[in-house]
């Protein structure tokens, strides 16, 4: 048999919680924002582009930035706040092909 369960409160403002949750958001965003731009970076030094679509994809990525720095306006999220504990460019780099024996 258990004993009464013990509920635990979060101390906080409903302000504070939406900050939380939007430097969560805001830090999951920069982690696809930076493995697109990677991404298609990648796709242009390997040529597979045309120009027209270089440039689509340049207004794109340039578009993507202004969004989410509105994003982190909004949020009063610092640079300091998001914290990437990983190698991004692990995501992106193509996998090595296998040879078949």
């Amino acid at each position: 048999m258990t004993g009464p369960r013990r509920t635990t409160r979060l101390d906080g403002s409903g302000q504070d919680v939406g900050q939380g949750l939007g430097r969560l958001v805001v830090t999951l965003l920069e982690v696809v924002r930076q493995v697109i731009e990677r991404q298609a970076l990648r796709r242009v030094e390997l040529g597979d582009l045309s120009e027209d679509d270089v440039e689509r994809l340049g207004r794109a990525l340039l578009q993507l930035e202004e969004t989410f720095d509105e994003l982190i306006d909004r949020f009063g999220v610092v640079p300091e706040d998001l914290y990437l504990p990983f190698d991004l460019d692990a995501l992106v780099r193509p996998a090595p092909s296998r040879r078949a024996p």
